[in-house]
């Protein structure tokens, strides 16, 4: 098989069919389980191998599962997600062990063993409901969207909205604060869904300059107000999408992206510098998580690399990030969550994990690069 065939196969291979409709999982163990994020990142992997109709069961699942308040189901699972992720773990140590069985009725987890909400997941819903251009769904879903959008206005601080610790996909540590890429990503929501006829109460020309303001620093995007990290992804996106940068402020951010530490190998690690110890949850140092949101390589990130380096036109860059994708991909014949550079980007593994496969989230994105670089050819 190609490279796209093994991302699709990957994608594919974590659908599940329940007795309500298929759903996507974030992976086949340790997280065997329906999360918001992960499943919302792959959308646009599932569009376009033809399995749309999962995604609106998917979302429509969850907009019927909202909290009161508008909040989204950070998982969706039978089991307490943690005892899962704890069981299906501690299966890498003991093999006899059985798999937790995934099965109806789901049960709707909005908080984490921190407390914390998962920040990002209505807007993701958002983002990836707008990507379905489902006219007729739409209209069924409208006003539970809108309810999703209206959570929001309970998060700002200081002109921005602010996350507590442990929130964003970033969440083996404390990023507690403003971020740009939850910052980004509602601008991009908001701005979308203001062509859908929703309310929109901020100026969005005025926001947007609040968060170039607060984040652009020495060419690029920090990740958090207070710190001086960047973070691979949000760049990425600003790059990607179309309404946050000119053409020549994204070729300015791609060339000062190359120049960084995180641009000068092959896309894929997280963020740099690496995050204090202190920064980081305590069951991440338990399972020797080292590096999980900093030096290890995320195949998502991976593949939303090669993406921007295809529509930036950098045939240098899209050739060296082909080249490492098909030699993890041929390795490996699945979508790994996570490779180590350090080790010829082998799929990352400690004495209690394995990283997960096949990734959905991850096959998500490089069905997407894969078929763009395809079509282009």
């Amino acid at each position: 098989m190609n490279s796209l065939e093994i991302a699709t196969k990957s994608l594919k291979a974590n659908i599940i069919a329940l007795p309500s409709g298929k759903f996507v999982s974030a992976g086949q163990n340790q997280f065997l389980t329906l999360w918001t994020r992960d499943f919302c990142h792959a959308v646009r992997g599932l569009i376009l191998v033809g399995e749309k109709d999962v995604a609106k069961n998917h979302l429509s699942y969850l907009l019927k599962s909202l909290r009161d308040d508008g909040l989204v189901p950070r998982v969706l699972d039978n089991q307490v997600v943690q005892v899962r992720v704890a069981w299906q773990s501690f299966r890498k140590l003991c093999p006899v062990l059985p798999k937790l069985a995934f099965k109806e009725p789901l049960r709707p987890q909005y908080t984490d063993e921190h407390g914390s909400h998962a920040v990002d997941s209505n807007l993701l819903v958002l983002l990836a409901s707008l990507m379905i251009d489902d006219g007729p769904w739409w209209n069924q879903h409208e006003n539970e969207l809108k309810k999703v959008f209206r959570w929001y206005d309970s998060q700002w601080r200081d002109g921005l909205i602010w996350q507590s610790g442990f929130s964003d996909w970033q969440d083996s540590v404390k990023r507690e604060g403003h971020t740009f890429l939850t910052n980004l990503f509602y601008f991009l929501a908001a701005t979308r869904l203001k062509k859908r006829g929703f309310e929109v109460k901020i100026n969005l020309e005025d926001y947007k300059s609040k968060i170039h303001d607060t984040f652009f620093h020495n060419g690029l995007y920090k990740t958090m107000m207070g710190s001086e990290i960047i973070s691979l992804e949000g760049n990425l996106f600003a790059i990607e999408v179309d309404e946050f940068l000119s053409l020549d402020e994204k070729k300015n951010l791609w060339k000062e992206l190359l120049k960084h530490p995180l641009g000068k190998e092959a896309l894929g690690a997280c963020s740099y510098p690496s995050y204090s110890n202190n920064d980081i949850a305590w069951h991440v140092k338990f399972a020797r998580l080292h590096g999980y949101h900093d030096k290890l390589a995320w195949s998502w990130l991976m593949g939303l690399g090669l993406k921007v380096s295809i529509l930036m036109n950098d045939e240098l860059k899209t050739d060296e990030q082909l080249k490492q994708i098909e030699n993890n991909l041929d390795r490996d014949a699945v979508v790994m969550e996570l490779y180590d550079p350090d080790k010829n980007w082998l799929p990352w593994e400690s004495w209690l994990l394995k990283a997960e496969h096949p990734f959905a989230w991850g096959a998500g994105y490089l069905v997407e690069a894969l078929t763009l670089l395809r079509n282009k050819k």
